[in-house]
């Protein structure tokens, strides 16, 4: 009679349940998540005349947006502000479509 090794299978967990996987994913998400910075009136305002004078200029401007507590980072141009809602519309280097997104998403 010979040993019936189960070879690696003995080193692999029993169970994992998918609420243990979504768990699982959920604090690493909340690991690496970021609060939203919160902006005084000095800023924004600061913010506003770098926008505006990059949009008179016609010069590149980068911005870092907060999604979700993560920052993602978008390059190019600025062609419309509302000056109302404070939205702006910016037109990637690449000549790609507009992008929509409000001046409170922008992190300092």
């Amino acid at each position: 009679m010979s040993i019936r090794d189960r070879g690696i299978q003995k080193w692999q967990p029993a169970l994992i349940l998918p609420k243990h996987k979504a768990f699982q994913k959920q604090m690493n998400e909340d690991y690496f998540r970021i609060e939203k910075p919160i902006l005084d009136e000095y800023q924004i305002e600061e913010y506003e005349n770098q926008i505006h004078y990059s949009m008179e200029n016609h010069l590149p401007i980068k911005f870092q947006l907060y999604n979700d507590g993560f920052p993602r980072e978008l390059q190019g141009y600025c062609v419309y502000i509302h000056p109302i809602i404070k939205e702006l519309r910016v037109q990637k280097k690449d000549n790609s479509i507009a992008t929509k997104f409000k001046l409170r998403a922008i992190k300092p």
